[in-house]
Parts: C-alpha cells; sequence; structure tokens
C-alpha cells in the first residue's frame, strides 16, 4: 500500500508540475500578397493571377499609369505592357500567347471569402477603346478572393483597370478559328 500510495503521490507530482502549452499561432496555408501589383487574367472564367513587385506604383490622379507599346518583325506582331514609369515588362502579348514575366500563382493557393466586395462601376478604368465591357459580371468572378480584398483595402481610391484582347482560338467543330476575349484586370497597392 505504501508503494501505491508512493506512485499516486509521484504521478500526482509529475501531472501538476507539466507547463501548459501555448497554442502556437495560426499559420495560413493560403497565398500571402508579396507585391503591389496583381494582373488577373479571365476568360469564361479566372485563369491566371500574376502578381508583381516593382520598384513604383505611384498612380497619376488615381489612374493607372500603363502603356502599351508594340513592335513588329515583319512576321510576327508583339504588345508589351509596362507599368510607368518602371523599365520592366510586365507582359509580352504575341498572336494568341500571353507571356507574363513573374510566376502565376496557383489558384489552389488562394483563399476565398464567403461574401464578395461590392461593385462600383466608378472604380474601374478602360484601358483601350473598348466599349460594352460587363464589368459587372467581370468583377463577379474575382470578388470573392481574398488577394483582391488585400489590394482593394490597401489603395481603396486607385482604379481598377480593364483591358479586353480578342485572339483567334481554333474551334475543331467548325474547323476555323474564332474570336475569343480574353480580359486583363489590373490592380495596384
Amino acid at each position: 500500500m505504501r508503494y501505491f500510495t508512493l506512485l499516486l503521490f509521484i504521478g500526482f507530482v509529475v501531472v501538476s508540475c507539466t507547463k501548459d502549452k501555448v497554442p502556437a499561432p495560426m499559420v495560413s496555408n493560403y497565398y500571402q500578397s508579396q507585391g503591389n501589383l496583381l494582373i488577373l487574367k479571365i476568360g469564361t472564367d479566372l485563369e491566371g493571377i500574376y502578381e508583381y513587385n516593382l520598384a513604383s506604383t505611384v498612380l497619376n490622379n488615381d489612374s493607372l499609369p500603363l502603356c502599351f507599346s508594340s513592335y513588329s518583325d515583319g512576321i510576327n506582331y508583339f504588345n508589351y505592357l509596362k507599368f510607368t514609369p518602371n523599365p520592366d515588362t510586365l507582359l509580352q502579348i504575341s498572336a494568341n500567347n500571353f507571356t507574363f514575366f513573374t510566376n502565376q500563382i496557383d489558384k489552389i493557393n488562394l483563399q476565398y471569402l464567403n461574401s464578395t466586395l461590392p461593385f462600383d462601376a466608378v472604380q474601374f478604368q478602360s484601358l483601350g477603346t473598348q466599349n460594352n465591357l460587363n464589368y459587372a459580371q467581370l468583377w463577379s468572378k474575382i470578388s470573392n478572393l481574398d488577394l483582391v480584398k488585400t489590394y482593394r483595402n490597401s489603395n481603396p481610391n486607385s482604379k481598377i483597370g480593364i483591358n479586353r484582347i480578342v485572339i483567334n482560338v481554333y474551334d475543331e467543330q467548325l474547323g476555323i478559328s474564332v474570336p475569343n476575349a480574353k480580359y486583363l484586370i489590373f490592380l495596384a497597392k
């Protein structure tokens, strides 16, 4: 009985002397913003998300200072996009190919919100001569992304740039190439 009481006493001392574990801080498995310019490529659905860390994202009168330039080598026609005054080319478009000069963010790593960000047509800036863009429909495809909310919260008065690009996509059923619209949406911090 003495051994049992002694073991019980030692067990009680050991259990009462253990430290309470402090819970580790929650680490998010979602993509965390690392840049200051976000480009979203939308077709029928969200096709790609690209984030850049530019030296400057100063806005002129809340407009996005995006600069498109073109080049032709006699055979192919190339369009380039820069965010002025940065010298870096953000993307190149040639024929039906988009080349982004940063890594694509995996959509699996994005955090989706339970609610969507409100739509405000005044916040949109059409880039180029594009008429009849359905801003609300495009906004509905990205307005539930936490990454988009992060950008809008950091600079709520900046414009949301939209550029429509029409490419030709081969349709197997028709046997010809048909025009297909792609939209680039630009958000700056």
